[in-house]
């Protein structure tokens, strides 16, 4: 069957579109979850962390899966998973409804299309056409950032956030009705799937996560115990793949792919800028929201100068490919969130509106806009023909790793960081003697709760309590940010490890994608 030119470009965008929108989405809607679902604003954080923790759990397999039904099948099959889940998370009536529906079914349906729509752009494009077509691609994710956080804010102000859940629905329609356009690249011969490998690289990372999401220095969690264990687990899957390509079996991935000097810089480099994405798109909007007490469109609107510049510059960031390498484009992206972080630290003090936040957001928005631009093609033309599948796969997992950290990590320095001030500001203060307990008991859950309700203690200590709260979202939100400029810094060390590459957009691309194998 033959297929559409640019008709899979359309649906491969349409398909990343839905994946990347509804996190945006729910990021701007965090106190309206809170108050529909009866929940804390931790098991949002947590509900937005499983959901991107999930799809890097499975993307390797979901990837690997194309090699066993075929990219087509992987696809619809996964298309199928998604569509049920987001039809469950509009239908949510508790937090657990959400997080079956929306973190884990949406999640696994989402780390098999993900590669799929990475498969499609490499071989149904060459030269020119692919590199454009992936700067599309990823415009395309741009957008759904762009514009999630203003549709998100809209819908949750003035009707409800499950409506955003429908529209997905919606989307999912027009693909599965357009689907015929796709041609099937089937594997050269029938491969098994290795069921131990996938358990081993989804536990891994599963402890990984799970280690930074419970981080509570006050409960004393086994936060070493557990980052230990989810990392001897990945080494052990390292290893158990090595012996199985030693002995001719099918394996999950082919380790050696991490030979390639440009494929493991470019996920190096792209795993640190995710966690600050993650961490900035959960931590302003719960600062604009507990400090500044936004609804969701109005955090939407704090939000959207960076998703607009993400989007412009994503789409655009090709055309800088005539001035300079891919790696100066990179490095200029990586040097330009740095700077946008800067700003918004340099506003955060009392009297900050949202709008301050603009210039910096959108400054950070550009930087990863030129980052995006480069860094998917990079990373595949690292990768051999025959380990295509695993490229997309490998490279859409660490993506979505460093997403979960992000929103686990940052989230955390942000939530318990403000708790701990606070805890810390009242028991240090003289005004309330003999109340203190009850006091600190009473302004958290206040602040679990997106402060919906009343603040419960005594109209005395009422403004002396809120000058507490301020200022510690004040000072926490700084000590979030700078934790990202840091992340960031490892990234921009990291980018030095990539080639120096051709300007004018010359990068080179696997034989594959020239001559693909398995077309029907």
């Amino acid at each position: 069957m033959g297929q559409s030119k640019w008709g899979v470009l359309i649906i491969m965008s349409a398909a990343l579109f839905i994946m990347f929108i509804d996190t945006t989405m729910m990021n701007v809607s965090i106190s309206a979850l809170v108050r529909d679902l009866d929940t804390t604003v931790a098991g949002v954080q947590g509900a937005i962390t499983l959901y991107a923790l999930v799809m890097a759990a499975f993307m390797i397999t979901g990837a690997k899966l194309a090699d066993i039904w075929g990219t087509k099948k992987v696809f619809f099959r996964g298309l199928v998973v998604y569509t049920v889940g987001t039809l469950m998370a509009a239908f949510a009536p508790n937090l657990a409804v959400l997080l079956l529906g929306w973190s884990i079914l949406e999640g696994i349906g989402a780390s098999m299309m993900m590669p799929a729509t990475v498969t499609y752009i490499t071989k149904a494009y060459t030269g020119k056409d692919r590199a454009f077509a992936f700067g599309v691609w990823g415009g395309v994710g741009g957008a759904a950032a762009a514009f999630g956080p203003i549709i998100g804010g809209f819908f949750t102000t003035y009707i409800t956030w499950r409506l955003g859940f429908f529209m997905e629905a919606f989307i999912a329609a027009g693909i599965f009705a357009y689907m015929k356009i796709l041609s099937d690249y089937k594997p050269e011969r029938r491969i098994k799937l290795d069921v131990i490998g996938a358990a081993l690289v989804g536990i891994g990372l599963f402890l990984l996560t799970l280690s930074v999401l419970i981080m509570d220095p006050l409960s004393n969690p086994p936060v070493l115990l557990l980052m230990v264990a989810g990392l001897v687990v990945l080494v052990a899957f390292w290893k158990y793949e090595e012996r199985r390509k030693d002995r001719g079996e099918d394996v999950l991935i082919d380790v050696d792919i991490f030979k390639s000097k440009v494929f493991t810089a470019a996920n190096l480099v792209s795993i640190f800028f995710q966690i600050t994405l993650a961490g900035i798109m959960f931590t302003v909007p719960v600062f604009v929201q507990q400090y500044l007490h936004y609804n969701a469109i109005e955090t939407g609107f704090v939000i959207v100068p960076l998703s607009i510049m993400m989007f412009i510059f994503s789409m655009s960031g090709q055309r800088f490919a005539k001035y300079l390498t891919p790696k100066q484009i990179i490095q200029l992206g990586i040097v330009l969130t740095f700077l946008g972080l800067y700003l918004v630290l340099r506003v955060l003090k009392p009297g900050v509106e949202g709008s301050d936040f603009a210039i910096g957001l959108a400054l950070y928005g550009t930087g990863f806009g030129l980052i995006f631009s480069q860094i998917t093609n990079l990373a595949m033309m690292g990768a051999k023909p025959e380990q295509q599948a695993d490229a997309s796969g490998i490279f859409n997992a660490q993506k979505q790793f460093g997403l979960s950290l992000g929103t686990a990590f940052i989230g955390a320095v942000l939530v318990l960081g403000v708790i701990h001030s606070i805890t810390r500001q009242i028991y240090e203060s003289g005004l309330f003697e003999g109340s203190k307990e009850q006091i600190k008991e009473a302004v958290i859950q206040w602040i679990i709760k997106m402060q919906q309700g009343e603040l419960n203690i005594p109209p005395e200590y009422h403004d002396a309590v809120l000058q507490i709260v301020n200022n510690s979202f004040i000072d926490t939100m700084k000590v979030a940010i700078i934790f990202m400029m840091g992340i960031l810094i490892i990234s921009a060390l990291l980018s030095f490890l990539l080639p120096k590459g051709e300007k004018a957009g010359a990068v080179p691309e696997p034989e594959a994608v020239k001559e693909p194998e398995g077309k029907e």
